[in-house]
């Protein structure tokens, strides 16, 4: 009886000794605060308002610190019974480790201008070098500094801070502790309190969050291989329904895809050219008429008028990993997106590889950067593409983006010189009709170009002439080296269709222009935002113009193109297909006629549309005309937005996983290697 009395009394004295020393992590993790506020707000050039944010985070600070004061306390009790040298060691450790983790997530935040989660694990370790290169500003010596400020602090204080706390205080302590681990909305930033994405994010512990999406991710995983989709035969359209073929193939459809664009087109009397021009970081937020942070492609824009123009277009994916597979091929993301399946990849159908078996095109990919990057060369070469030129064979006579000052790193080639090498390409190989995809590099951290001083003095001027509130003008300013690539690219955009239109075979081609997702360095108003970019049609075959609010994914391209050309003649199309995409919808009002998925980042696809409707991240938002949104309070309607993106990555789950893309009989239009 006295050995369990004594237990008893060393165990409270244990967790008095605990909550005594959370009090040092509550510190540390409120210090980590301070130096956001303090340093990397004014550094990194936060927009006006956040440190309003910033405070309002100190609440989920505290969460955090609860939440990891409940994972520490069982164990240090534990290692306290036996040796309060462990235990002490023990808290020091995890403190330190937690904070400095805290403290390198902070400044990933603070440099790409959204958190890191679960995507974290989808990149190999030379993709996240060289990212963590490209950004130029990855110094060691502060986090050194810090863990080592942080070990004494606690060194000093831990023989010294035992707070005398009663036993109900104890209690009360404890218990907040454990009940700050339920999953209550009260406990994480609600969208609708925040004036826009960042500053939401802002206010975001950057641990708590990565803790939340690595343990959604992985716990959701274990449960999601246990369930099984609904199978339905027919899903309504904008025009008319899929009517899905086989239950074992989820995505496998009869091919109705209507044709919506031949009416603008001249008839194709020859095979036309087509290609595909993705600029990095193009997002509707700086391009465009109305675009809400004024346009800074006036050469764009110009073209936008002479073009079929999508001014409501969505990338399917917030960063490039997932523009080549939606916009070539209209496939499903994969667990990881698309090509991070590499040689695993379904089989599958593609603009390219049809065109390749059935017409006798030739394909091509010029990036100025590596095409190995996200498995690019892996898709490609799937499709068949003829020819790859990345910057390990550019070939000699071009000149890379300048390094970094601080980090000497350098993505590659420019947007000029891709566009010039392109150029120098095509214009020795021409017997054959042509698709092929240019992908820009410029407009990427840490964003330094050829010439910047004059595109920095041309941000000036163009921000001058466009009739922007001066609460705008001032927010823009501080991302002048952002928008001086916007620049840049919008001037190499100029060159190539100057030099293009030089070209024999321009009359006969066909030019689609999108981004691969919008630029999140500058910060990023609102859930859809971040996929919001331009989609531009220009051909010289083009016999009228048109502008449409209709809103459209990168999805839908393949499908509309292959349509055109089946009803003229140059292809004879698939009977069915598993195209995720319905085809563009070329009504000039607004309208959300389809349903969606969108895959944020690798690892997440947490958002879907549905109509006027949109899901992210669990909460349920109104899209609007000006494709701002507004969240709702529809429960019903919530409950059946998640019930469809649940059903979305069943299917798209089972069909990546066993090849259940497309039967044995749609083989014929793949390209097959001799």
């Amino acid at each position: 009886m006295e050995k369990s009395t004594d237990t008893f009394g060393l165990l409270v004295r244990t967790l008095r000794r605990f909550v005594s020393l959370s009090f040092i992590l509550a510190g540390m993790i409120l210090l980590v605060r301070l130096h956001e506020m303090v340093i990397l707000s004014n550094y990194h050039n936060y927009p006006p308002g956040s440190f309003s944010s910033l405070l309002i985070g100190i609440k989920y600070d505290i969460i955090l610190y609860l939440r990891v004061s409940a994972v520490l306390m069982i164990p240090f009790l534990l290692l306290g019974l036996f040796s309060q040298k462990a235990a002490r060691i023990f808290f020091i450790s995890a403190s330190v480790v937690l904070v400095l983790g805290d403290m390198l997530l902070l400044k990933y935040f603070s440099t790409a201008g959204i958190p890191l989660g679960s995507d974290l694990f989808a990149y190999s370790i030379e993709e996240i070098n060289q990212t963590v290169q490209s950004s130029g500003e990855m110094n060691v010596w502060p986090f050194i500094f810090m863990a080592l400020f942080l070990a004494y602090m606690v060194r000093v204080f831990i023989k010294h801070v035992y707070l005398k706390l009663k036993p109900w205080m104890l209690i009360v302590i404890s218990a907040a502790m454990f009940a700050s681990l339920t999953p209550l909305d009260i406990l994480k930033p609600q969208p609708s309190d925040f004036e826009n994405e960042f500053s939401l994010f802002a206010a975001t512990n950057k641990l708590n969050f990565f803790s939340e999406s690595v343990l959604e991710r992985y716990v959701f995983d274990e449960q999601f291989d246990k369930q099984t989709y609904t199978f339905k035969t027919t899903v309504a359209t904008a025009d008319g329904a899929f009517t899905y073929l086989d239950e074992d193939y989820p995505f496998l459809h009869n091919e109705t895809t209507p044709d919506v664009l031949g009416k603008y087109f001249e008839p194709l009397e020859t095979k036309p050219n087509i290609v595909f021009v993705i600029v990095e970081s193009l997002g509707r937020a700086y391009s465009g008429e109305d675009a809400y942070l004024g346009s800074f492609t006036p050469f764009l824009d110009s073209l936008m008028d002479k073009s079929l123009y999508w001014e409501n277009s969505l990338s399917t994916s917030g960063r490039t990993f997932g523009v080549l597979p939606s916009t070539l091929a209209s496939v499903p993301f994969g667990n990881r997106g698309f090509t991070e399946l590499g040689e695993d990849m379904p089989d599958h159908l593609s603009l390219m590889s049809i065109l390749k078996t059935q017409a006798g095109y030739t394909g091509s990919f010029t990036y100025g950067g590596e095409a190995h990057f996200d498995n690019m060369d892996v898709f490609l070469k799937r499709q068949g593409v003829d020819r790859i030129i990345d910057n390990a064979s550019f070939g000699e006579g071009y000149e890379k983006m300048p390094a970094s000052a601080t980090s000497g790193f350098s993505w590659g080639f420019g947007d000029k010189e891709i566009f010039r090498r392109y150029i120098e390409e095509i214009k020795t190989d021409t017997a054959n009709p042509r698709v092929d995809v240019i992908l820009t590099l410029a407009m990427h951290s840490p964003f330094v170009v050829e010439n910047q001083s004059y595109y920095l003095a041309k941000f000036n001027e163009r921000l001058a002439e466009l009739k922007l509130p001066e609460k705008t003008k001032a927010f823009n300013r501080n991302y002048e080296k952002q928008f001086s690539t916007v620049l840049y690219f919008d001037d190499a955009l100029r060159y190539f269709f100057s030099e293009f239109s030089k070209l024999p075979s321009f009359d006969n081609t066909i030019f689609v222009i999108t981004g691969d997702h919008r630029m999140p360095e500058i910060p990023i108003s609102t859930q859809l935002d971040r996929f919001h970019v331009p989609l531009v049609i220009y051909s010289p075959l083009l016999k009228k113009a048109a502008k449409f609010s209709s809103l459209v994914t990168h999805f839908d391209v393949t499908p509309s193109l292959l349509a055109m050309l089946d009803a003229d003649s140059i292809i004879s199309r698939p009977k069915a297909a598993a195209w995720i995409g319905h085809g563009l919808d070329d009504e000039e009002d607004f309208r959300v006629a389809n349903a969606y998925p969108l895959m944020r980042n690798k690892n997440e696809i947490l958002d879907f549309i549905d109509g006027e409707r949109m899901l992210a991240n669990k909460v349920i938002y109104q899209v609007y005309e000006n494709m701002d949104i507004e969240t709702v309070d529809e429960p019903e309607k919530e409950k059946e937005l998640e019930a469809e993106l649940n059903n979305f990555l069943l299917k798209n789950n089972h069909a990546c996983k066993n090849n259940k893309l497309i039967p044995d009989s749609l083989k014929v239009y793949m390209y097959q290697e001799q």
